[in-house]
């Protein structure tokens, strides 16, 4: 029985492939965390951010 030769592009081709699809799964799950889950810092953080602009919004129509 003769073994084939290995076409090692081939393989490294495919290892290629298959870490370019793994580094953007890994890229999207990273996204997916940073918008749709967020701790109580954060949303503290966020929701005193949006009152402070509120504030700012209300000052500058009052001195118009």
């Amino acid at each position: 029985m003769v073994k084939k030769p290995v076409d090692f592009e081939r393989v490294k081709t495919m290892l290629l492939f298959v870490s370019v699809i793994i580094m953007m799964i890994m890229f999207a799950m990273t996204i997916w965390d940073d918008l749709f889950h967020k701790d109580e810092q954060t949303i503290k953080q966020e929701k005193e951010r949006e009152e402070r602009r509120i504030q700012r919004m209300e000052m500058i129509e009052n001195t118009r």
